[in-house]
């Protein structure tokens, strides 16, 4: 607890308003360990119980303590799913609830309080090089929600990266082992307009790297 104690006490105290703003995260003093594993789910169970400020204060804890990359991402998606399996094997007890999307990433997706541009970028950051990994790796840790919910603002900060950026995001929201199915046509039938209607090569970068997946994996 001391451990935990400590990585939570280093993250800055934030504004308790319901005002969307930027705040000041600051990376190099997360441990990206068991304690910082458990720190993440502590912030979020927490959020999800609170309300008002509260929640705001929670809730932009939780966003600092994510990752920064997809790297970082994956590592503590793997340390998180090795303790719940030693824990399982001591206690003897029955397996965990298995997840399509992991609970940190779909409380990340459905965030509110974070100013737009340093919202997305991390979000982005998390994202570029990704690739699909079944379950929790997959269909770009639910960031797609971002176009159907908050189209606007999302298309702009994408767009101000540089092409490969862009089109890995992309790749990475439909990356499958078979990339020609329902769930893929369904989203991109959803989305593709939207983001057409934002930025019309944004929408092509997402049409035809989703063709590239397409033709790269077809068997």
């Amino acid at each position: 607890m001391k451990h935990i104690y400590i990585v939570f006490a280093l993250l800055v105290s934030f504004t308790t308003s319901a005002q969307v703003v930027v705040i000041d995260c600051d990376n190099s003093k997360l441990t990206f360990d068991k304690a910082h594993v458990k720190l993440l789910h502590t912030l979020m169970d927490s959020a999800k119980v609170s309300k008002g400020g509260n929640r705001i204060t929670l809730e932009q804890q939780f966003f600092c303590a994510m990752p920064n990359s997809f790297d970082k991402m994956l590592d503590l998606l793997f340390l998180d799913s090795t303790i719940i399996r030693n824990k399982i094997k001591e206690s003897g007890g029955p397996p965990p609830k298995i997840y399509l999307d992991h609970p940190w990433v779909s409380f990340l997706s459905e965030i509110n309080c974070i100013e737009s541009n340093q919202y997305y970028n991390k979000y982005i950051n998390m994202c570029i090089d990704g690739s699909y990994g079944a379950d929790d790796i997959r269909n770009g840790f639910m960031i797609y929600k971002r176009f159907e919910t908050d189209t606007e603002a999302f298309c702009k900060v994408l767009a101000k990266r540089n092409d490969s950026e862009i089109k890995s995001v992309f790749r990475f929201i439909f990356d499958s082992s078979h990339p020609e199915n329902e769930f893929n046509e369904e989203l991109y039938d959803k989305i593709y307009p939207l983001i057409y209607k934002e930025n019309k090569k944004l929408a092509m970068d997402m049409k035809l790297t989703l063709e590239c997946l397409i033709k790269e994996k077809r068997h």
